[in-house]
């Protein structure tokens, strides 16, 4: 499912924990885990990390791609962690991954979510029941368009 009105991206229980503990191996160098097991970012988001306020940008971190039949998407760099508003940890903000468990919300479904949608053209055919997916520049778009930014 395609949700605008979502603003994380939901993955059934099995593909999000094998999703999780990939990055949480991929990022061990770069990135400290939360050790807080009664932290649950909105009530899904159970994987979340510890990055230091001095930091001027986040690491470089792995790219996740999500895949269709006859499609990929491609997810990297800050749309993969949010910080939470507010939320700190002695010198550290707190960041959580992006995708969720969507057991933990009570549903059996992959949702993607608003978040993962950003710099992404997304056509609905709803007389073939596809979707497309293509990567693209907004900022730059808008400008070509003469829509300013």
């Amino acid at each position: 499912m395609v949700d605008s009105g979502t603003q994380f991206t939901f993955l059934l229980g099995p593909v999000y924990t094998a999703l999780k503990n990939e990055f949480i191996q991929q990022t061990k160098p770069v990135l400290r885990v939360l050790n807080d097991p009664n932290f649950v970012f909105q009530g899904a988001m159970d994987l979340c990390f510890q990055v230091p306020m001095n930091r001027p940008s986040l690491p470089q971190l792995p790219t996740v791609t999500l895949m269709f039949q006859g499609a990929e998407m491609s997810v990297s760099g800050e749309r993969l962690l949010y910080r939470v508003p507010g939320m700190v940890r002695g010198s550290d903000s707190v960041y959580c991954f992006t995708f969720g468990n969507s057991d933990l919300l009570g549903i059996e479904a992959f949702v993607i979510g608003h978040h993962h949608q950003q710099n992404v053209w997304m056509e609905f055919d709803l007389e073939k029941s596809r979707v497309g997916v293509a990567e693209v520049r907004c900022d730059l778009a808008s400008q070509r368009l003469g829509l300013g930014v």
